[in-house]
């Protein structure tokens, strides 16, 4: 119980803001074709559910704050770096070079370095 209550906050943020800017990026793909009016604007589908995708992360990150000091959450938002350009080659053909892969494994070690001292018990 004391791993989901402080550990499935911080996925539901990372997974709710991963998809919150994929989502954008699709509302910024509908906007360029639909002129960007202020009409295309009103009624893009796409940029409602990323904008209710970002509110939901924002609850996941406040009940992740409820449970983990700020100093061992925080390292994890980076993780949103990782995946959303993970997440962008799937979903838009978009590529990676190779240095970009080397920094995300950066980034991830860099998670578990940073917070590898907190067991998460308590």
């Amino acid at each position: 119980q004391i791993l989901m209550r402080t550990w499935l906050p911080v996925a539901g943020m990372i997974g709710s803001m991963t998809a919150a800017q994929i989502l954008f990026k699709m509302a910024g793909l509908e906007l360029s074709v639909g002129g960007g009016t202020m009409n295309s604007w009103i009624l893009n589908m796409w940029l409602w559910v990323s904008l209710i995708a970002s509110g939901l992360g924002l609850l996941f990150w406040l009940a992740t704050l409820r449970h983990l000091p700020l100093s061992v959450a925080h390292p994890w938002t980076a993780m949103i770096y990782v995946l959303t350009p993970l997440c962008s080659v799937y979903i838009f053909n978009e590529s990676l070079t190779g240095s970009y892969v080397i920094g995300m494994v950066f980034i991830v070690f860099g998670i578990f370095i940073t917070t590898s001292s907190f067991s998460g018990r308590g």
